[in-house]
């Protein structure tokens, strides 16, 4: 695993179908866990689902164009709550490595900056608000896992910055995770049908949140098909 250096992106925005396919939900749920308004707590802060809301909106519009201009071929519209649910999980993600940022005082390494670096080339006609949406959320991952390699290194006393160094403090970092953790709560609007990890976000769909309807029960298929994406109204179709 190269650690130092992110492998390029191609078509970040439209890629995104590939990364979330599963964390579609199409049904209703409560507000377990969380304040009414909010999406998700880590530890002392949250995201609101207006922040999602917003987010998302400026998510779909770079896809859009990111689709127009691609010279290859095209992916399509796609549901809204697909991007929704990316969107609250990368958020929520990128609060969490804030969280042990400011716990151990420690920038993320030099990964993430690459990282950013790719997208914003990518979406260097974008405006600065859709630029912001898509660093915010795809580089989540890049955020969380370069500020574990922050703390393995200072917990470590290693400056190294050979892959192997890069993956011992990786790992150090992730211990350090489940550590704070521990004595740490992270909770997740069940409409989004997300579970954590150890860091990481995925589906779990659950009792609080589920299909209504036989259409309702496509979309929360894997990958819905065509016809049910376009059977969706237009405010909740991204494309």
């Amino acid at each position: 695993m190269i650690l130092t250096r992110q492998r390029p992106l191609r078509r970040p925005i439209a890629a995104v179908g590939l990364a979330v396919a599963g964390l579609l939900l199409s049904g209703c749920g409560s507000s377990l866990g969380v304040h009414p308004g909010t999406a998700a707590v880590v530890g002392s802060d949250s995201v609101s689902m207006d922040t999602i809301d917003s987010t998302t909106l400026l998510y779909c519009k770079a896809y859009v164009a990111s689709q127009k201009a691609s010279s290859q071929q095209q992916s399509g519209p796609a549901p809204m709550g697909l991007f929704r649910s990316y969107v609250a999980g990368g958020l929520a993600k990128r609060l969490l490595g804030q969280q042990l940022a400011d716990q151990y005082a420690v920038q993320p390494a030099s990964g993430y900056q690459s990282q950013v670096s790719q997208i914003q080339a990518a979406l260097a006609s974008a405006p600065a608000d859709q630029r912001k949406a898509v660093v915010d959320v795809a580089a989540s991952d890049a955020y969380l896992q370069n500020v574990q390699i922050a703390i393995g290194q200072q917990l470590t006393n290693s400056s190294g910055t050979t892959n192997a160094e890069l993956k011992a403090a990786l790992e150090r970092g992730q211990v350090a995770t489940q550590d704070w953790l521990g004595s740490h709560h992270i909770s997740v609007d069940p409409v989004f049908s997300l579970a954590v990890d150890g860091g990481k976000f995925t589906r779990k769909v659950d009792q609080t949140s589920y299909a209504l309807s036989a259409f309702a029960a496509q979309g929360a298929q894997s990958t819905p098909d065509a016809s049910y994406i376009s059977a969706l109204p237009a405010a909740q179709r991204c494309g």
